[in-house]
């Protein structure tokens, strides 16, 4: 027969193609649960894994999905690690999605070979048919909806699935089969249902014999292999006797009889009658289960409590499933073949499916899928497989509910359907036996009416019915519970979840209960945890703000305050206040209080309590009863005849029962009655809203039902129709944007949108007219544009009109201005505008081959700048962690240049040593443990090692030498001085082929007296921190992941070609170049961000930081009070200022409009600015220069004038002293001292202001904040920037420098970037082209100038200021990454100036120290620097700890100083006393410190 075309192999190839576009489609809650299993299996051991409790998804899958999950997440780690966070529930990145769609496709290969198997394994005759059943399975739309767009695994499980029945066509393949299916069985539980078949299958065929006799060894071999299997996946299980927590994980029986979207199966409609007899039974005087009935679910989702029928248990249910399967079993056992095999195992799955518990639509697959290898036998087959395929695949619809996958399911489905029941009914051969035509023309009838039913149920029933005939109480779980808890304690800023209740509660049983809350616990473990919860004072009560609580306190002061705050607001403005908020979608809710404050402060309502001013003076009190609204009247022409008023009637109190008509103005409520703090308070104890943009404030249910107020959103402000309104207006734009503009002119940006009606002046002309001719300029070809493409769209939808001038050719008119910022790269280039200024380099390697280095004698390659900037700002970020002094990057990197002399470099020993000591504890501290993640030693390398390895693996003399036990005997001693002799002479002989170092040798010398040993001891004397580091990265070359780094370290200290000492190592260390101690250092900063101490002290500047922000908003609110008296003092000084003085601002007033004090309407979490305020001037464009000196005459001969206003106005005032002056005068006197000291008070807030910032900058230390990106993706750092004092620790030894690091770092593009933006496609080079006449690429060339920084990995900084303010010039604010960089820059542009230059006077101080201490002592130099440190050739050497001195009396070096016995208690004291002082210091004003506050002047 010839090859089928296409072949499997090439429909798979098409079906791959087609998934893979299905990759941004829905993705159902079983993503997030693989994601949770990849993210458990990798993170907890195996013993935890069917334990762990931290999401929802729980591990519910037998152990040999479990392994494959840890397989899967090996591969994970390369993609992206936050994958395989546990706590990173509903992480879905587009890595992880594109990911795991993967996963599904590459695991489907098996299905693919376990197809094409079963075709070729079939006849020849049978070939065709078998074709075409393996396709239908293969394009299956059941797997495409399950597998790809909802996501699971079912194509591989299926794939084990056939072939285990093709190796069960043949008698060799049965042992094949049987272990196949046992391996299935520990992939996915569900199979069990079709073990009877291959239980009977087997024994019958392979275990027995033709006449019934037992074979033995045949099924001797079967139970071997089925116990290896079994016995490897659940065998670890049962030594940890976790086999019960396992089942209860496999088999949980408490999620009720039917799933949440329901299988067609008899359950459903067991459940159906149940209901239909619900509505009859009072007429039937059938008896109902009063407890079902007030059941929310009554037997659908999680429950099996039934109203009127039986309730059906789970043994009940396998019973019938059971004797639902025992027919084709006893046929299988009398007729054993191979197509009786396969109809008994899809009987099997249809018996499961119909009578199982808590059966999923999905598993219609268990029928469908074996069905198909039969379905084609002959016509009979065919005939029960058509309505099967259908109901199977439309059963499954539910499962995706999208609108946006509603063609692919139906379209794709009933495609399907039509092809291959077509397909099918061609080839089904006739049958043997006559057929019985009893059901057909019912079948050809439900298939008949299917197709039209999906599309109706699918899409026409939603838009003609809505949700009207939906059932409310169908979901995906239990709502029944109804807690009497209605207050919100808030937690972390939010709501406290509660607790379900658990389902199935017996009435005898005992169970513990809040009674705050109602929650319900069945075991007291549970209970307890609660109750621990609830005891934090982690809480918050939202009415009155209080936070620092327990649960039940803030529960008590949600009722107290909710008690206050309804018995304190005014009865009758309640419903008139809730029916305004209903549904109010201003965002704040101060905002919100304002609004409803300003409405309601001269409005008033019957029944409220007001206060009547009379005409002379007098006031009484009364009660509103009547309000009569008169509305606005209009004359013809519009004009306004008269505007609206209100009346009241109101009955006053004294005299009694008097009425009266009054208008607004005499009306007034009583004092503190209507405030806006209580209106607060009531609307935070009323109303909510959810937490997405633009949310609807919402009255909560049970007040709205109490007051009658409608509770139904409208359909404009649902989630739904926000996010449907802001697709369409977003698609809209676009869709303007592409049919107006870039039709013709691809590369100009986007214009504003039309209907934006504003005036234009004549200044606004000359901008846009430049515009258009820079556009003109930077792309020529926009002029070439035919003359009735211009004409067509300036008189097209944006209503422009060109202007035509007689008798000479029509100019282009000023294209409208585009709405900036945009996107960098779409901004035409500048011709003739200067390049960036040019960067400077620290390695020798560059980027551009044409430029020289700074210093050529580096030795410090690309590679390892970056590495150098992250672990110097670690060490100075986390100084007090390390108990480090600050050091500048100069003397970071002179030494680690150094080559001699390098061990009484302090500044190496310490920073080794310090980060060396958080690594391990002290030997006292926990016993010395160890405080990140080491990896074990290899077999070979085991710390303790039998005897037999001892003797393999050779080593030195230890050192220092073995001290024996006081209990050694001779024998023993005899035996270790040959044991040692004897590795002493195998050392000496060692050479080992393609060992790279001896560092395994050099451990085992001193096995007695290890790495870990010596560093628990903070033995770091003579160098020896270094023979520690060798340790330390020869048990971190066990971790795959650092062996090639750390192999590479070790080769240089420990040398194959030499001794494996310790002495080898110091000796060896001074022989590194800079980039091989870079590397060590990074591993070691890398492995300090794991202890304890690192992770505690950026838990503490986070709670800093908070603390800081809530001071900082408090200052804040009152700096805005005072300006605000301010602002009335200032308008009292003006109607009181003498007539004889000139209206213009006094001088005491000039600070008035300082922009600080005038801006007291800023909003606590900042001001935010206008797109369009972002457009740069003509000033703008130029670089910032500094201060100029050019007007200095001008500036004097002002100063000369105000000198001179100055004596005449004291003149003035002597003159007016001698008069007596005005009572009017002194007021204003008083006025004018009140404005001084508001003034005085608003600098201290300001100051005080300024000093928080400052903390909150300092106290932001757990990353590097990027100052920004210019058009070509290049970051820019400052490292300074944050989580350290400008200039370092003012303490520290080299203080004296004035500077930290003192250069504006520039990083290069990612590779992602790179690839996205500026490495462009063929097709996106050629349209950038077209646009601006040269490609990214030649455009970076272009503008960067002459130097150039292409990938992540490379490094460029800049020293000095004047080439600052070029870059800063060079910033183009028309794009969206430059615009927010060249606001930064100027931020920041005076401190970075600042340090840049006291890093250049520092530096050229030191060399010409240098060359000083290089003349003759004859030539002495008077030269001193004021601020200047000790006279010492090297900059580093300068460098000494104090921080250690001072906190631990003695450095990290060195070892501790031994304690007299008799001082030793009072050294203790004194040293818990210091340790006290540090923890609880506060700085001058009296808060808590931050991150290095206990170094800071303030």
């Amino acid at each position: 027969m010839a090859e089928q075309y296409p072949s499997i192999a090439q429909c798979a190839v098409f079906a791959t193609a087609f998934k893979v576009l299905l990759f941004p489609a829905y993705r159902s809650t079983d993503f997030e649960v693989h994601r949770n299993w990849l993210a458990l299996t990798h993170s907890l051991p195996i013993k935890e894994w069917y334990y762990e409790k931290i999401s929802e998804w729980t591990l519910d899958y037998p152990p040999a999905f479990a392994y494959l999950e840890w397989l899967l997440a090996q591969m994970a780690r390369f993609v992206d690690p936050d994958i395989l966070k546990v706590e990173n529930l509903g992480y879905e990145s587009w890595r992880t999605v594109y990911f795991q769609r993967s996963t599904v496709i590459f695991a489907e290969l098996l299905l693919i070979y376990a197809l094409n198997c079963y075709v070729h394994s079939s006849s020849r005759e049978a070939k065709q048919t078998c074709y075409a059943a393996a396709l239908s399975i293969l394009l299956s739309p059941a797997l495409l909806i399950i597998d790809h767009i909802h996501f699971q695994y079912n194509g591989f499980l299926y794939g084990i699935l056939i072939l285990s029945l093709v190796y069960a066509r043949k008698q060799s393949g049965l042992l094949a089969s049987g272990l196949l299916f046992a391996l299935l069985l520990c992939f996915k539980h569900i199979y069990l249902y079709l073990a009877p078949a291959y239980f009977v299958y087997l024994l019958r065929v392979h275990c027995l014999d033709s006449k019934m006799k037992f074979q033995l060894y045949s099924s001797f071999k079967l139970g071997s292999g089925l116990a290896v299997i079994f016995g490897s996946m659940f065998g670890p299980f049962a030594y940890w006797k976790q086999l019960d927590q396992l089942l209860r994980r496999l088999f949980p029986f408490a999620r009720g009889l039917c799933h949440a979207y329901w299988a067609p199966n008899i359950w459903s409609l067991y459940s159906f009658t149940d209901r239909v007899l619900l509505l009859v039974a009072p007429r039937l005087g059938l008896g109902i289960d009063e407890n079902a009935v007030n059941r929310v679910t009554r037997g659908l989702v999680g429950d099996t409590t039934f109203a009127c029928l039986p309730s059906i248990s789970p043994r009940a249910t396998f019973l019938f499933t059971l004797v639902s399967q025992m027919p084709s079993l006893v046929k299988l056992f009398l007729e054993p073949s191979w197509e009786t095999f396969v109809g008994a195992v899809t009987l099997c799955g249809y018996s499961s499916f119909l009578f199982g518990w808590h059966v999923h639509e999905k598993a219609i697959l268990l029928v469908v899928v074996p069905f198909s290898l039969l379905a084609l036998r002959d016509r009979r087959y065919l005939g029960a497989f058509r309505p099967l395929a259908v109901a199977g695949h439309v059963s499954l619809f539910p499962l995706i509910f999208t609108a946006a996958e509603f063609p692919i399911k139906t379209v794709y489905t009933v495609f399907w359907l039509l092809l291959f029941l077509l397909v099918f009914d061609r080839l089904a051969p006739v049958p043997s036996r006559p057929r019985v035509f009893l059901l057909d023309r019912f079948s050809l009838l439900y298939i008949t009416v299917s197709i039209p039913l999906i599309m109706y149920c699918s899409l026409v029933h939603q838009f003609v019915f809505g949700e009207r005939y939906e059932h409310p109480c169908v979901g995906v779980s239990s709502t029944e519970e109804t807690h009497a808890y209605t207050r919100k304690v808030l937690y972390k800023r939010k709501p406290v979840p509660l607790i379900s209740r658990p389902p199935n509660i017996q009435d005898d049983q005992e169970v513990w209960t809040f009674e705050q809350t109602g929650e319900i616990f069945t075991t007291y473990q549970s209970y307890l945890q609660r109750g621990d919860f609830y005891r934090q004072k982690r809480f918050s009560c939202e009415i009155t703000g209080h936070s620092g609580l327990t649960f039940f306190e803030a529960f008590q002061s949600e009722s107290d305050a909710s008690g206050e705050v309804e018995d304190a607001f005014p009865d009758a403005l309640k419903e008139p206040i809730l029916r305004k908020v209903q549904f109010s979608t201003v965002s704040r809710l101060d905002y919100l209080v304002d609004h409803i404050y300003e409405d309601f402060k001269n409005d008033y309502y019957p029944k409220e309590n007001i206060v009547v001013t009379f005409n002379d003076g007098t006031r009484s009190s009364g009660v509103l009863r009547e309000k009569t609204r008169f509305p606005e009247l209009l004359r013809a022409d519009g004009s306004v005849e008269r505007s609206a008023y209100a009346r009241y009637l109101v009955c006053l109190n004294n005299p009694s029962d008097k009425e009266i008509v009054v208008e607004p103005k005499d009306l007034a409520r009583e004092r503190k009655t209507f405030t806006k703090q209580r209106l607060r308070s009531f609307l935070k104890k009323s109303i909510d809203h959810e937490s997405w943009l633009g949310a609807p404030w919402c009255v909560k249910p049970e007040i709205a039902s109490a007051l009658q107020i409608c509770s139904i959103v409208p359909p404009h402000l649902t989630y739904e129709h926000q996010m449907a309104q802001r697709k369409a207006n977003s698609m809209q734009k676009k869709t303007d944007f592409d049919g107006q503009l870039l039709s013709f002119s691809p590369g100009l940006p986007q214009l504003k949108p039309k209907g934006q009606k504003h005036k234009r002046g004549s200044q606004d002309a000359a901008h846009l007219s430049a515009e258009y001719q820079r556009a003109l300029a930077a792309n020529p070809d926009f002029s070439k544009i035919p003359q009735q493409q211009v004409e067509q769209f300036l008189t097209g939808p944006n209503g422009f009109s060109h202007i035509a001038v007689k008798s000479q050719p029509k100019q282009p008119p000023p294209l409208p201005a585009p709405k900036y910022p945009i996107e960098d790269l779409e901004l035409p280039p500048i011709q003739n505008k200067p390049p960036r200024p040019a960067f400077k380099f620290l390695s020798i390697d560059l980027p551009t081959p044409h430029i020289l280095p700074e210093r050529s004698d580096s030795g410090i390659l690309m590679r390892s700048v970056g590495p150098l900037l992250e672990t110097w700002d670690t060490l100075n970020v986390y100084c007090e962690v390390f108990q480090l002094d600050s050091f500048t990057f100069d003397d970071y990197i002179e030494a680690l240049q150094l080559t001699h002399d390098i061990h009484n470099c302090k500044l190496i020993s310490e920073i080794h040593c310090a980060v060396l000591k958080r690594l391990v504890n002290d030997a006292n501290d926990k016993n010395g443990q160890v405080q990140f993640t080491l990896p074990e030693y290899n077999s070979s390398k085991s710390e303790d090692s039998s005897t037999a390895d001892t003797a393999s693996l050779p080593s030195s003399t230890p050192e220092p030498e073995v001290k024996h036990s006081a209990r050694t005997t001779r024998s023993s001693l005899a035996k270790s001085e040959a044991a040692d002799l004897r590795a002493v002479q195998i050392s000496n002989q060692f050479i080992v082929e393609g060992r790279v170092h001896r560092a395994a040798e050099m451990e085992h010398s001193t096995r007695t007296y290890n790495w870990k040993t010596r560093l628990r001891k903070r033995d770091f004397g003579q160098g020896a921190w270094v023979y520690i580091i060798v340790g330390l990265l020869y048990q971190l070359s066990s971790d795959p992941r650092r062996k090639k780094v750390c192999d590479d370290i070790l080769s240089k200290l420990a040398p194959p070609d030499q001794e494996a000492t310790v002495q080898t190592a110091i000796s060896r260390y001074p022989l590194t170049d800079i980039n091989t101690r870079v590397k060590i250092l990074e591993i070691l900063c890398m492995l300090s961000l794991e202890t304890k101490a690192i992770r505690a002290y950026m838990e503490e500047c986070n709670n800093n930081m908070t603390e800081f922000r809530k001071e900082k908003i408090d200052m804040q609110r009152k700096r805005r009070a005072a300006m605000e008296d301010l602002q009335s003092l200032h308008e009292e000084c003006k109607a009181l200022q003498p007539k004889d003085q000139a209206r213009s601002p006094i001088p005491e007033l000039d600070g008035l409009n300082d922009s600080k004090i005038t801006n007291g309407t800023e909003d606590e979490d900042g001001i935010e600015e206008d797109e369009d305020a972002v457009m740069d001037t003509e000033e703008e464009d130029k670089p910032h220069q500094g201060r100029s000196l050019r007007r200095a005459n001008d500036r004097a001969a002002q100063r000369k004038a105000r000198a001179e206003e100055e004596r005449l106005r004291k003149e003035r005032l002597q003159a007016e002293k001698a008069k007596k002056p005005s009572k009017q005068e002194k007021q204003y006197e008083k006025i004018i001292k009140r404005i001084e000291e508001a003034k005085d008070q608003i600098r201290d807030y300001e100051e005080e202001v300024s000093v928080l910032e400052n903390d909150l900058r300092e106290s932001d230390c757990p990353r590097t904040r990027v100052l920004g990106k210019d058009r070509f993706w290049n970051r820019y750092y400052w490292f300074e920037r944050n989580a350290m004092p400008y200039a370092g620790l003012p303490d520290s030894s080299t203080a004296f420098a004035g500077y930290a690091n003192g250069c504006l770092w520039v990083q290069g593009p990612d590779d992602m970037e790179r690839q996205g933006f500026i490495e462009l496609c063929e097709a996106e080079n050629r349209q950038y082209y077209n646009a601006f006449k040269m490609r990214v690429p030649e455009r970076k060339m272009i503008e960067e100038g002459q130097t150039h920084v292409f990938n992540a990995r490379q490094w460029g900084y800049l020293d000095d200021p004047d080439e600052l303010d070029k870059l800063i010039g060079w910033l183009d604010t028309h794009g969206v990454r430059e615009v927010k960089l060249r606001r930064e820059l100027q931020a920041q542009r005076d401190n970075i100036s600042k340090y840049m230059v006291e890093r250049k006077e520092f530096l050229a101080a030191s060399e010409g120290k240098k060359l000083e201490d290089e003349e003759p002592t004859s030539r002495m130099s008077t030269r001193t620097k004021s601020n200047a440190g000790p006279q010492i050739t090297r900059r580093c050497f300068a460098w000494t700890n104090l921080t250690a001195e001072r906190e631990l009396g003695h450095l990290h070096s060195e070892p501790k100083p031994p304690i007299n016995t008799r001082k030793q208690g009072k050294a203790a004291k004194k040293a818990v006393e210091e340790e006290v002082r540090q923890t609880r210091a506060t700085n001058r004003q009296g808060k808590p410190l931050t991150r290095q506050g206990s170094r800071y002047t303030f």
